[in-house]
């Protein structure tokens, strides 16, 4: 049983401040006289759900064709909820009930519940949400060292009132030996991913010389 966790990518989609948001142009069309239609697509390489690779933060670090695979799997993944409103950070002290699940492994998801506001106020699931105080990666892979992606249902594991905590809390995740890719912008909300160990399958929308791209991502029940 597969079930999809990364969200439709389109116009309305909302975006971390700053991000470019996606631009659709048509270069060939049946009103214009052509015998076809065709469109050029422009999408931020952050945008919708996406995947950070440590060159978006570390100088020198690798890109989704040096690390990732056109399919790139992580198995076991586990979610666990970490419910938080606005901008409440997440700290160690959220996780230590969980660590039966953070010990075992290879992709961990959080769930903090921010997703259910990205239809109904995208402007403040993308402006006022919850992140991850730059203490977590240390702590997780102190942990789990096999832990190799890290998952959350908000738009970033940083927020834009905290750009020093976030440019950090990214940094200790994608800068260390080794590595641990960010996967931002999921959608958690299907309970059956808080059950226990499944498959994490990722497929990049581009596969090149990137620092973070777009993806689909699916969850997989044996």
């Amino acid at each position: 049983m597969l079930i999809p966790i990364s969200y439709p990518l389109n116009r309305a989609t909302p975006l971390y401040p700053g991000t470019e948001p996606l631009t659709i142009t048509p270069t060939k069309s049946f009103e214009g006289g052509d015998a076809e239609e065709k469109s050029l697509i422009a999408v931020s390489s952050h945008a919708g759900t996406h995947i950070d690779l440590p060159r978006h933060f570390c100088p020198g670090g690798g890109s989704v064709s040096a690390l990732l695979a056109p399919e790139a799997i992580f198995e076991p993944a586990q979610c666990i909820e970490v419910p938080k409103e606005g901008e409440e950070p997440i700290r160690i002290r959220d996780l230590l009930p969980q660590l039966d699940k953070i010990r075992c492994a290879r992709a961990l998801f959080i769930r903090t519940g921010s997703g259910r506001l990205r239809e109904s106020d995208p402007d403040t699931y993308a402006r006022e949400h919850p992140w991850v105080h730059p203490e977590v990666p240390d702590f997780l892979c102190k942990e789990n060292p096999a832990l190799r992606l890290f998952g959350i249902d908000t738009i970033s594991i940083a927020t834009p009132s905290q750009p020093e905590e976030g440019m950090n809390v990214h940094r200790e995740f994608l800068c260390r030996s080794p590595h641990i890719f960010v996967l931002e912008d999921v959608d958690l909300s299907y309970d059956r991913l808080l059950e226990g160990g499944w498959t994490l399958r990722v497929y990049p929308v581009i596969f090149d010389d990137l620092e973070g791209v777009p993806v689909v991502a699916l969850a997989e029940f044996g």
